[in-house]
């Protein structure tokens, strides 16, 4: 290796870590404390210090109260105007204040709902009559379909928010049906200017309108020169140009709609070569044909375009626009532009949305639940690291290098692209770095079989890294084809969870394969008689995994089929209120008891609820608890439990909170109908994309085997998970998401095995080249899946309830993976090929009897 080429290798690394190290910074949130201390005025510094040491006295009435939200009970009790104390002169109230001290004192990573707290937007839905009649309807037609289907619509305006959303980056979401006619919106978001530009985004509808302008109209200032319009116009002032006196400029635009947007198939911000901001609008196939129509018939008119009943422009005619591509020009800003590309790339639907009320939602989890979280996944890593030393030595040691800069890469980038942080999140990465180790130890165990523990250690380096290059790098592109695919196909939490994936699979192969390659040629540079001495966990096994096989297939054929029934037995009961929806009992409170705290006392009552505290923006004072309970626990005459029951309950134990009288509002789940279908066509389509590149990189025959594997992994280990009497929730659903990306990352490296020793022994049996391959990788099959579950099983029994399902999920998945890679996977290719043998030679065999050849008919 040059060494001018190594420090170019060397530069590049250190580089990228300063890059996205910076890009983290600050990783941590700030000291809330030290933040309200800043931005307190000089003059009311005494205010402050009483507010600060109030606020603290409210923490140590119980765990799990944050900063934030004792400091506003303070304020609150204390009567004391926080714009009045702090700069923030310009908040409406206490609320607001105390979320923009959040917003100085979060860090550069985006924090959840379940960290960090939000805000909740209560939508009511409202028909849009017009564009119905205009679909050509009656009335009565139009009120019937609106309410028979109102459902389906609801669900459109879900997909419609989400995708909205989406588009700026913001995931991780909560969209629910809410009571009768309306939909609760929650968002990891809490300054005021971030509300304010999201209530914008909401209420949106983008109804586009192409119309005509009225022949003898040219447009001119609005001075009152137009007298009444003529019957089907209307006087719409341009939103964007200006007149000759700076006036903006006034059309007669027919009522009638020659064109809607239903025919846009993209929409998207352009700018001029002088910088003006536009809208682009390409058109779908059928839209371009309209749009052409429409222009052709209609040369040399004035052709207005309306958004919103908003007139933008009303550009000339000139000629027939048949390009399938139209642009909408006006005095834009880029916020106003992105919105509108935004709300008419989300789709439209027949309904306007109204904002109807606006809260401040605490965290979900409380303090203590996320010192939890953090505290056991910190306590993983460092003993997956000193295993990796004992087990590796100095080879351990690059490997925990190249475990502290994929924590830089992936904080990096989460923060670079405004990706947002949960607890099962946090969880997520912790346990993308498990995994991670995988890649070293698939070299470090190809070095020791090049005699890196005793002989040449740079032929031993440079030929561990080249026989495991393959290796890992098919089974981290397998599972990026995976991410990709579900981050362009999938929505919510499902793309959520594929970002976060393809962050972590883009981490690891650099540190692997680009960073740990750099380390070990600086050593061998400078010590060039170096040995990597390593533990060995197998000597010379020889398992015949293929005759066992044979026992493992009824083993899983019996496990499907237990899933199955497991699954009809249970029924809707197996699903979480993530999916089912429940009854929302919500009642004003005085103090914010722990969320813990609550979960142990209902709990003692064999009862389970989501719980939430939320103000209202407009009036700090206006404190509610709600409680969601699946599936209509708390609605009179369909459960024993009674809001009044359980707001007696909750105040005999916890006096403090003072439950007034509550009210039940049914909500629907998270996972409507059209983000259900929208994650089952991603994840089919990423399948699709798995068998593809298997298919071409082995044969199709490995890529069915790798699919028919992933599929039993995710049915079996759902199936012991369900049999604990848990519930399919969201998070779960990622988990198995997680275990389908790690069991195809191990399926593929012993496919990758099987590949080479059959190269390298062509004259021996298929089924023996399998076995052969199987042992050989047994060690970094058996070392992948402890180092992994070493992560699950810490974050698990100390990282609290709020991960539990989620790393159980994991656990299993990582038993069940490892399982099926050794004993069903290969064995289906060698099934395969035996049966194709068994043919060819019959036709063989056939062909010797007639005289003629196999080929021939």
């Amino acid at each position: 290796m040059k060494h001018s080429f190594l420090k170019v290798r060397t530069w590049i690394v250190l580089i990228v870590l300063a890059v996205f190290a910076a890009a983290a910074h600050p990783l941590t949130p700030r000291d809330f404390y030290e933040v309200f201390r800043r931005h307190t005025r000089p003059e009311a510094q005494a205010d402050g210090k009483f507010l600060e040491h109030k606020a603290r006295e409210i923490q140590t009435t119980g765990e799990g109260i944050y900063p934030a939200s004792a400091l506003l009970r303070a304020a609150d009790a204390e009567k004391m105007a926080l714009n009045r104390v702090t700069t923030f002169s310009e908040a409406a109230d206490n609320s607001e204040a105390v979320a923009r001290l959040r917003k100085k004192a979060a860090g550069s990573i985006r924090l959840g709902l379940d960290l960090h707290g939000g805000v909740e937007f209560i939508l009511r839905l409202r028909p849009d009559y017009d564009t119905l009649l205009q679909a050509g309807m009656s009335r009565e037609e139009a009120e019937r379909k609106v309410r028979e289907h109102f459902s389906d619509y609801r669900d459109l305006a879900m997909e419609a928010l989400r995708k909205r959303l989406e588009a700026r980056n913001i995931f991780e979401t909560e969209i629910t049906p809410f009571a009768a006619e309306g939909l609760s919106l929650k968002v990891p978001l809490v300054s005021q200017d971030e509300k304010d530009k999201l209530r914008e985004l909401i209420v949106a509808s983008s109804k586009l309108e192409f119309r005509l302008v009225h022949p003898e109209n040219a447009g001119s200032p609005n001075r009152g020169a137009f007298p009444a319009a003529p019957v089907g116009y209307e006087l719409l002032r341009e939103k964007s140009s200006r007149g000759e006196a700076g006036q903006s400029l006034a059309y007669l635009v027919s009522r009638h709609v020659e064109m809607s947007g239903t025919g846009v198939d993209r929409a998207f911000v352009s700018r001029n070569q002088y910088g003006a901001i536009s809208i682009a609008l390409r058109f779908t196939a059928e839209g371009a044909k309209q749009f052409a129509a429409v222009t052709a018939n209609h040369i040399h008119r004035r052709l207005a375009i309306v958004l919103d009943g908003k007139l933008y422009c009303a550009p000339v005619i000139q000629s027939a626009i048949r390009g399938g591509q139209a642009e909408i020009t006006g005095h834009f800003s880029l916020e106003e532009a992105e919105n509108i590309a935004d709300a008419l790339n989300s789709g439209s639907f027949p309904f306007r949305i109204d904002v109807d009320a606006v809260y401040d939602t605490a965290p979900t989890l409380g303090a203590d639940n996320v010192r939890n979280g953090i505290h056991s996944g910190l306590v993983a890593l460092a003993l997956l690291g000193l295993f990796m030393i004992w087990y590796y030595g100095k080879a351990g040691w690059i490997a925990l290098a190249a475990l502290a800069a994929d924590v830089v890469l992936i904080l990096g980038a989460m923060a670079a692209f405004g990706a947002t942080l949960t607890m099962p999140g946090i969880a997520g990465i912790i346990l993308t770095l498990g995994m991670a180790v995988d890649a070293n130890v698939l070299v470090f165990e190809r070095m020791r079989e090049e005699g890196a523990t005793r002989g040449d250690a740079g032929r031993a380096v440079r030929n561990g890294f080249r026989h495991a290059y393959s290796a890992v790098l098919d089974g981290n592109l397998t599972t990026l084809v995976v991410a990709l695919i579900l981050i362009r196909f999938g929505s919510g939490a499902v793309k959520g969870f594929a970002i976060s994936l393809a962050i972590g699979i883009g981490a690891s192969l650099f540190t692997a394969l680009f960073m740990s390659r750099m380390i070990f040629d600086w050593l061998l540079k400078f010590f060039p008689d170096i040995h990597f001495p390593m533990r060995q966990m197998f000597g010379r096994p020889a398992i015949n995994f293929l005759k066992q096989s044979r026992y493992a297939v009824l083993l899983s054929a019996l496990a499907i089929l237990g899933t199955v029934i497991l699954c009809g037995v249970r029924g809707r009961s197996l699903l979480s209120v993530d999916f089912t929806g429940g009854s929302l009992l919500s009642y004003p409170c005085r103090e914010m008891v722990p969320t813990a705290e609550l979960e142990k006392t209902l709990a003692g009552h064999h009862l389970a609820a989501r719980i939430t505290y939320k103000s209202n923006a407009a009036s700090s004072g206006d404190r509610k608890l709600e409680l969601l309970f699946r599936e209509g626990v708390g609605v009179p005459g369909e459960s024993s439990v009674s809001p009044a029951a359980v707001r007696e309950l909750l105040n005999q134990a916890h006096p403090g909170l003072c439950l007034g009288d509550g009210e039940t509002v049914v909500v629907g789940g998270m996972a409507g109908g059209q983000m259900t279908k929208s994650a089952l066509i991603a994840l089919g389509l990423a399948l699709v994309g798995m068998i593809v590149y298997v298919a071409f990189r082995y044969e199709f025959i490995y890529a069915l085997a790798g699919i028919l594997a992933l599929m039993h992994d995710a049915v079996v280990a759902l199936g012991i998970y369900l049999l604990t009497g848990r519930e399919l929730s969201l998070p779960v659903v990622a988990g198995v998401l997680t275990v389908i990306g790690y069991s195809i990352n191990d399926t593929i490296v012993i496919f990758d095995r099987i590949r080479e020793e059959s190269g390298l022994h062509p004259g021996l049996r298929f089924p023996d080249v399998v076995n052969l391959s199987l042992n050989r990788t047994l060690s970094r099959t058996v070392l992948t899946s402890f180092t992994t579950l070493l992560v699950v099983a810490v974050m698990y029994l100390l990282g609290g309830a709020a991960i539990n399902d989620f790393m159980l999920i994991i656990g299993l998945g990582i038993v069940v993976g490892s399982y099926s890679s050794l004993y069903l996977a290969a064995p289906v290719v060698v099934w395969y090929r035996a049966r194709r043998s068994k043919s060819s030679g019959a036709a063989r065999s056939a062909g010797k009897a007639t005289g003629r050849s196999p080929e021939t008919k």
